[in-house]
């Protein structure tokens, strides 16, 4: 069985393999604490947030949630890279699937990045993709009616149109009987890195009942029209969007020693899914913040005010921090 650090560099490998640059984030500084550890970025790609775990298992479901609220609202896609699930030793050939969120083994990564996952298993079934023209097409050929195919497959008519329509996922049973049927090219790989994101609808989540400036932060987010989630297990302590200014928010905590390095590891992020750095701060004079491209505001207030004004400021868009 592989530590954790040879599963973290392979992973980091395989991306960098495939054309990314990647930033390794190290805050929290205990791995089982961060609910990401790495973000890759590419021309012409989503950027990438990855958490890096020998099992999957081991993750709750709000370090689930928290990745994909992130993913959301960066435009970023979300995966989970482990060697097993629980008692399941991953396959390279199938994705876990997981609050929304795909898990893959270091292998399933290399062929989720070349778009050659064709299975996935959620809620302990499985299932497989229909390319729908294709059936169509194979169907047709073939001489089948609706009825007849409905018929070989135990389903209804309008399933079999359904499944040449959409994008359909079936089960693994079915997806078994149109392969002895028409072979295995009336299916399509399962974009687990390219999946359309969810709409965002107003996407205001905290984690209990959040005050002081935490909770002022999601309040005028909210009041700005925009979307926020509060976030525990990486740099900053809320992640917010409003139109197209993504946000990263550090918010100083009372005698916070560890606030220059939560700006900087909020940098690393935001260099890869260009967004802008906000840290609050009630520090007098020049913080220094400002080297790691952060914008810097002296009280709650002051960003509240900006916020609701409508007057949000640019995202930061040099790279912060250094390629691992």
């Amino acid at each position: 069985m592989r530590s954790l650090d040879e599963v973290m560099w392979e992973t980091i490998r395989t991306l960098q393999s495939h054309g990314y640059s990647v930033e390794k984030i190290v805050y929290p500084e205990d791995p089982r604490r961060r609910s990401i550890d790495i973000v890759a970025s590419r021309s012409g790609g989503s950027p990438l947030l990855v958490k890096v775990v020998e099992d999957a298992a081991s993750l709750q479901p709000r370090e689930f949630r928290e990745l994909r609220g992130c993913s959301l609202l960066l435009d970023a896609a979300s995966l989970v890279v482990a060697d097993r699930d629980g008692d399941t030793e991953l396959d390279y050939m199938v994705a876990h699937e997981r609050s929304g969120v795909y898990v893959v083994n270091t292998e399933g990564l290399e062929a989720a990045l070349d778009n050659s996952v064709y299975v996935v298993k959620r809620q302990g079934n499985y299932y497989m993709r229909i390319n729908g023209e294709r059936l169509r097409e194979e169907r047709t050929r073939k001489g089948y009616s609706l009825g007849d195919l409905a018929s070989l497959l135990s389903v209804s008519r309008r399933s079999v149109y359904m499944y040449e329509q959409e994008e359909v996922d079936v089960s693994l049973s079915t997806a078994l009987k149109l392969m002895e049927i028409f072979g295995e090219e009336v299916f399509k790989p399962i974009p687990i890195l390219g999946e359309k994101p969810e709409p965002r609808r107003h996407m205001l989540v905290r984690h209990g009942s959040p005050h002081g400036d935490v909770g002022k932060a999601l309040e005028a987010i909210a009041r700005a029209g925009g979307d926020a989630v509060e976030t525990k297990r990486i740099p900053p302590d809320v992640v917010a969007r409003i139109g197209a200014d993504k946000m990263l928010i550090v918010i100083e905590r009372k005698r916070e020693r560890r606030l220059e390095k939560r700006v900087y590891e909020a940098a690393k992020v935001a260099s890869r899914v260009l967004a802008r750095v906000i840290a609050i701060t009630r520090r007098s004079g020049a913080s220094g913040l400002e080297e790691y491209g952060a914008q810097v505001y002296r009280s709650l207030e002051e960003f509240a005010s900006e916020v609701e004004s409508g007057e949000p400021g640019e995202a930061h868009e040099r790279p912060i921090g250094n390629s691992s």
